[in-house]
């Protein structure tokens, strides 16, 4: 190898590390200013254009994002939100992801106009399953259908879903068990949903809520031995 030639490497490395020093800089930046509730300074990292090249159209969007909202600038958040659902970001998963989280955190505080919004977006990508399970869990939370519970467990037993969309679906059938007053039954979706989550899925303290109110436990081998109990 020429002299040269280890130069140019030398140099191109370098850069690179210059460059993932000031990526982790301003991400750092963007995390300290969120958690001090600096949401102006959030906003202005997010639009600047040296970040946007570095961390990407979609990671500074949905800080921008999650700014507007956390500082109760609703005419802005609605905004930014049409947004992100009506652009197109590098990496199609990027989207698809925006769409599946948002939509499910609206669906859980019971926003129905946002979820409106991300259902619409949802119905047009094209995405047979996602938008399935989607619509099924629009109709148990914000129409209370408990006709539901035989279509899903369908789904289930023919391995449609794994992971979160799995865990959407079992939460959904325990809460139409306990719509219909079935607690037992409620209890035990309740659980095995738990288990399809990452421990800081937006589903998981829902889920604990839940338990809790029905009086049934977390575990899911506790709650076998509780309906063995009773039994």
């Amino acid at each position: 190898m020429s002299g040269i030639t280890a130069a140019v490497i030398f140099l191109l490395f370098a850069c690179y590390l210059g460059i993932q020093v000031f990526k982790n800089f301003q991400l750092r930046q963007l995390n300290v200013s969120l958690k001090a509730k600096d949401y102006e300074t959030v906003e202005k990292l997010a639009d600047m254009s040296m970040t946007r090249k570095l961390l990407g159209d979609y990671t500074c969007d949905l800080y921008k994002l999650r700014a507007l909202y956390l500082a109760q600038d609703t005419a802005h958040f609605e905004e930014m939100l049409q947004h992100m659902i009506a652009a197109t970001y590098k990496n199609p998963a990027d989207k698809k992801s925006f769409l599946e989280q948002y939509f499910h955190t609206f669906l859980l505080k019971e926003n129905q106009k946002y979820a409106d919004w991300l259902l619409e977006a949802i119905r047009q990508s094209g995405d047979e399953k996602l938008i399935r399970y989607t619509e099924q869990a629009y109709e148990v939370i914000f129409n209370k259908r408990t006709d539901l519970i035989e279509t899903m467990d369908a789904q289930i037993d023919a391995k449609q879903y794994y992971g979160f969309p799995l865990g959407v679906v079992l939460f959904m059938i325990g809460k139409q068990y306990e719509y219909l007053g079935d607690e037992e039954n409620a209890g035990s979706y309740y659980r095995s949903a738990k288990v399809c989550f990452h421990p800081k899925a937006l589903y998981i303290p829902v889920i604990r809520e839940n338990l809790k109110r029905l009086g049934q436990p977390e575990d899911i081998q506790e709650g076998m031995r509780a309906q063995s109990r009773r039994r």
